[in-house]
């Protein structure tokens, strides 16, 4: 049983144990499976390998788990999803994914009853919810594409942004807290473009 980390249409072998498996235009990047129970290490090995092979070529990330009998197996399953596998790969090319979690620093301040009228809970909120928005509008000026869940007073978020055009990214999240000291916000990566990518994902 071989694992697939990713697809690619850089056909150069990666380091050992991992190979690169022919697939017409493309190639599955794959490796041994895990053996035994899932665990937080072998979850965070597979990222590190989906991370290295992200540093060499422009890779579709696969999530772990993607388990397959042979790279016979592997080259029929990529094969037969060309077309959609490679646009999929055009639509992350030279780029990395940057997730943004923004939060009320103090969210149960204006809970009525406790600290004010149920009309300044009312108004508390939807000054949140205005600012969340807000943070979400400016950061998606700087990415290429985003997936979004909001949940009101709350965000969470995936960029897709330009590999040099990061640490601009980042700037921008510094400036966004600023300009929000009520919020936390805590940006994470660069990651592999999973949230661009699920789509992809060979059956």
């Amino acid at each position: 049983m071989i694992e697939l980390y990713a697809i690619s249409d850089d056909p150069a072998p990666p380091d050992p144990p991992l190979r690169a498996v022919p697939c017409g235009r493309l190639t599955a990047l794959c490796g041994p499976a895990s053996e035994g129970a899932v665990t937080a290490e072998t979850l965070w090995r597979h990222e590190e390998i989906v991370e290295g092979l992200m540093e060499t070529r422009n890779v579709l990330p696969v999530r772990f788990g993607t388990v397959l009998e042979d790279e016979r197996a592997a080259a029929r399953a990529v094969s037969g999803r060309d077309a959609q596998l490679t646009a999929s790969l055009d639509r992350v090319r030279g780029a990395v994914e940057l997730a943004v979690r923004a939060q009320p620093r103090e969210p149960s301040r204006d809970a009525p009853g406790r600290w004010g009228t149920g009309r300044d809970y009312i108004a508390a909120k939807r000054r949140r919810t205005a600012e969340i928005r807000m943070v979400r509008e400016s950061l998606a000026t700087a990415a290429r594409d985003s997936v979004v869940q909001t949940e009101s007073e709350h965000l969470r978020a995936a960029y897709l942004v330009d590999r040099d055009a990061v640490d601009d990214f980042a700037r921008l999240v510094r400036r966004v807290q600023r300009a929000h000291p009520g919020l936390d916000v805590l940006c994470t990566g660069p990651w592999p473009p999973y949230s661009f990518a699920e789509a992809g994902e060979p059956a």
